[in-house]
């Protein structure tokens, strides 16, 4: 058999070079097996499903951490593992769930998940959000050391809707965000004792309290331009029994959850989907994770009150691996990730 050059007799050298360049290239490209750029399109996105893990809650003993699950056993691909997934559930063992700090010994103790769940520092209450009707309460119930005694339930707030409980270093107290602005002093940062009694309004428009000690609290309201539009944040201290109102910081994005260190120098929080850290005068921000964290279904992470640890979930709604959705700890002095809970992966 002739070659293709030999076949074409009047070509030179040079000829025959950019003949083979070309025949190359014509071959390259019309070789798709190979060419992850020409997989099949994908179709828009459905509803985005909400991950396995959220609201980790990191137990004031240091010992075990709590969250909310729902076991995945599967993710199909019906347009291929490039697009969107379909979440197959355990749905009869979602709930509350706890977790040793090593990972070890995960087991469900409550058969319904708790929005916004925070433990009292003595960890034997744990505060949630309660949907009733259009409304949302601020709730407690004591936990015995196994599970929670339902039969200790008290709804603490009685109107509107209510988020983001926090409790005061000495436990007597819980701030929390009221979201229905129906009148002067009515939405933002209020106060109660741990009872639901002496309801304080502190000041509008604040959002995600977080205690300092238990006569200063730090809060969060949103910055709007001229237009209406929202263009930052602004960090406040509140000082309880002088009412006094201090401006710490301003932050660039969209910011919320903030959580102070065990030694209250350092804050971390929520960040255009992302966590950050700084003193407690506002400066020295510095990015912790760059992988995204759930921003949307839940509270994104939790400190350790016994050591410069965090817990969060690493969440990307983009994201369709088996990987996406679970709880990570992140070691602040040596800047180790140590993933703690899975997603099982199906055998093929």
């Amino acid at each position: 058999m002739k070659s293709f050059t030999s076949a074409f007799p009047g070509l030179n050298l040079w000829g025959r070079l950019l003949f083979l360049i070309l025949n190359f290239l014509c071959l390259s490209a019309c070789d798709v097996t190979n060419n992850d750029d020409e997989l099949p399109p994908c179709p828009p996105f459905q509803i985005i499903s909400i991950p396995p893990y959220d609201s980790p809650a990191w137990h004031p003993s240091g010992e075990f951490i709590g969250f909310n699950h729902t076991p995945l056993l599967r993710i199909n691909y019906p347009y291929g593992e490039h697009c969107q997934g379909v979440y197959e559930w355990e749905s009869q063992q979602s709930g509350f769930w706890l977790i040793n700090t090593d990972g070890t010994n995960m087991r469900r103790i409550f058969p319904y998940k708790i929005q916004n769940p925070v433990w009292s520092p003595d960890g034997e209450w744990i505060a949630f959000v309660l949907p009733l009707g259009d409304e949302r309460h601020i709730c407690k119930m004591r936990f015995t050391g196994e599970t929670f005694d339902t039969t200790t339930l008290v709804q603490l707030t009685t109107e509107g809707r209510n988020f983001v409980p926090s409790w005061s270093p000495d436990g007597q107290w819980i701030a929390y965000n009221r979201s229905i602005c129906n009148g002067p002093q009515t939405c933002g940062i209020w106060v109660m004792t741990k009872d639901g009694n002496n309801n304080r309004f502190l000041s509008s428009y604040g959002n995600y309290p977080e205690w300092y000690s238990s006569n200063n609290l730090f809060y969060l309201t949103r910055a709007i331009d001229n237009y209406g539009n929202a263009v930052g944040d602004t960090l406040w201290n509140y000082t309880l029994n002088i009412n006094l109102k201090q401006k710490i910081t301003y932050l660039n994005g969209s910011n919320r959850n903030f959580k102070f260190l065990k030694n209250k120098s350092l804050i971390v929080y929520c960040s255009d989907g992302n966590l950050w850290i700084m003193d407690s005068t506002g400066n020295n921000q510095k990015k912790l994770t760059f992988e995204s964290v759930d921003n949307d279904f839940g509270v994104p992470f939790s400190c350790s009150g016994v050591d410069d640890k965090i817990v969060y979930t690493k969440y990307n709604p983009n994201n369709w691996n088996y990987e996406n959705g679970t709880l990570w700890i992140l070691d602040l002095i040596t800047g180790g990730k140590m993933q703690l809970t899975f997603n099982p992966k199906p055998a093929n």
